[in-house]
């Protein structure tokens, strides 16, 4: 059985402009599309007649910018008719070759405004709004304009000012206005003062945890601080110019007899016992392939054996051994390669 090949292709249907349709006036054939390119509408032909004798495949619905007129008689009673521009529905009731009958859908808004219109007539009394007890005001309301009531507050007896202290009464209004007293401060502890720093919950002194106090001279007394060893680095020539050193713990000396070095581990330093050697690393490579020094190394050097060099004669005529024996289909995008046994599938594919 051949490959089946699936051929991406787009398809361009029968079509022209209204006017040129009906000039030309064809017969499609059976099941054969035409579109009209500048009213979007299409027709299916049967066969047998002509373009003029067919329908629309949307004649149901007429979609257009206007109002339908007396003359759009060219229609079925029951069609309906949308105009865009002014979002209006209408249906055909009746038709005669001169006359048409259109009559306009009512919309679910305009059965809403018909709601609303009733329920308006409440107001075609002007009623009288007012207000009592804590604060008075009043004014009428027809639904002609908007209204406005001025309201007037009751006096609660506060004197007017900025206070720090007031007393509410079970309403909320401020009856009694005051300033604050030293009295009216609570307490506070440290955990209450959210900016007060981790230094306000310490003392001062020597304990642990404790704040360090700066002298009158602006330092840390030496009691309070550690003394700091620095370790001395010294080059001698023997033991006894090392053992002769003025040297402190974590010194070190450098022996150019020896070519070694030594630490002080503990004083004093005219003691050897005293001074721990500075062990590292032995190196047992004296020569690579043969070369001693700075070697650097390339192919010449070194045997091939078993694994061979890369070379451009030898990568070109493995290429040319092993694609030979690489069929079409074998390489990369192969399967995109029409053969003379394939069989062609063509796909207008999406739009």
């Amino acid at each position: 059985m051949a490959n089946e090949r699936v051929l991406e292709s787009k398809i361009q249907l029968r079509n022209d402009t209204a006017a040129n349709w009906k000039a030309a006036n064809p017969v499609l054939l059976k099941g054969e599309i035409g579109i009209e390119i500048d009213t979007r509408k299409l027709k299916i032909g049967d066969g047998i007649s002509a373009w003029t004798g067919l329908k629309y495949v949307s004649d149901d619905l007429i979609v257009a910018n206007t109002n339908p007129t007396t003359a759009d008689t060219d229609h079925d009673v029951g069609e309906l008719w949308v105009n865009q521009s002014d979002k209006a529905v209408f249906i055909l009731i009746a038709t005669s070759d001169s006359s048409a009958v259109w009559k306009k859908l009512v919309s679910a808004d305009e059965v809403e405004v018909v709601a609303e219109a009733q329920v308006a007539q409440k107001l075609k009394t002007a009623r009288a709004i007012s207000l009592t007890g804590d604060a008075t005001g009043a004014t009428t309301f027809d639904g002609s304009e908007d209204a406005t009531i001025t309201v007037v507050l009751k006096n609660t007896g506060a004197t007017e000012g900025t206070f720090t202290k007031v007393t509410v009464n079970e309403k909320g209004l401020i009856t009694k206005t005051e300033l604050l007293t030293p009295e009216d401060i609570p307490e506070l502890t440290l955990a209450k003062i959210t900016d007060a720093g981790t230094a306000a919950a310490r003392n001062v002194g020597t304990a642990e945890g404790n704040l360090v106090e700066i002298s009158a001279d602006g330092k840390i007394s030496e009691t309070l601080l550690p003394k700091i060893a620095i370790t001395d680095t010294h080059v001698v020539a023997d033991e006894t110019e090392m053992l002769a050193l003025t040297a402190e713990k974590g010194d070190v000396a450098i022996r150019t007899d020896l070519n070694r070095s030594f630490i002080l581990k503990q004083s004093p330093a005219d003691n050897l016992a005293n001074w721990l050697e500075l062990k590292s690393p032995e190196c047992t490579v004296f020569s690579v392939n043969g070369k001693q020094g700075d070697v650097v190394l390339s192919t010449t050097d070194i045997g091939e054996g078993s694994n061979l060099y890369y070379t451009e004669e030898r990568d070109n005529a493995n290429f040319e051994k092993n694609f030979e024996k690489k069929t079409a289909k074998d390489l990369s995008g192969g399967e995109d390669v029409l053969l003379a046994t394939d069989a062609y599938v063509i796909n207008g594919g999406n739009a």
